[in-house]
């Protein structure tokens, strides 16, 4: 999975979109509802990436490599979903 996905992944998860998000980074919303897309027209751009670890910074590095370092805060979406069914169990 590429950045451009993983971000795709984290704005779907997330139920984020365009309106909320260009209010959260100043990125235009038709950019975000670009990368929402299933095959997005266009890459996410350094701005973009910037912006969404910025607004999600428990993500920033699985967002640039696709990896997790739970013990430092640094998850993913699957993740988190995966702690909350473990506290919903529990």
């Amino acid at each position: 999975m590429n950045i451009t996905n993983r971000m795709r992944n984290l704005l779907i998860k997330k139920e984020m979109f365009g309106k909320e998000l260009e209010e959260k980074t100043g990125i235009d919303r038709d950019r975000w509802n670009n990368l929402r897309r299933e095959k997005p027209i266009s890459k996410a751009r350094a701005e973009e990436v910037e912006a969404i670890c910025k607004a999600f910074p428990e993500y920033a590095y699985w967002i640039a490599t696709g990896k997790t370092i739970p013990e430092a805060g640094q998850i993913s979406p699957e993740l988190e979903e995966t702690r909350q069914k473990l506290k919903q169990a529990g």
